[in-house]
């Protein structure tokens, strides 16, 4: 019992590092893995990327996003 409880505990916190959202910022490295965007051109990757990009909203300050 004891050795199931702790392989429970172990899956548990495998799991919630697993589920834990990815930040936006993240969002155009998984774009860029895509097949896609692979082949797109130029401009096509860029109009993907900025389809995904984190966008400052207004309670944020612009210096705060780029440091």
């Amino acid at each position: 019992m004891i050795a199931i409880g702790g392989g429970l505990v172990g899956v548990t916190v495998w799991f919630w590092n697993a589920a834990r959202p990815d930040p936006e910022v993240l969002a155009p490295l998984e774009i860029m893995g895509d097949r896609n965007f692979i082949k797109a051109n130029d401009r096509e990757k860029i109009r993907l990327l900025n389809a995904v990009r984190f966008r400052v909203s207004e309670n944020q300050h612009p210096e705060s996003v780029n440091n």
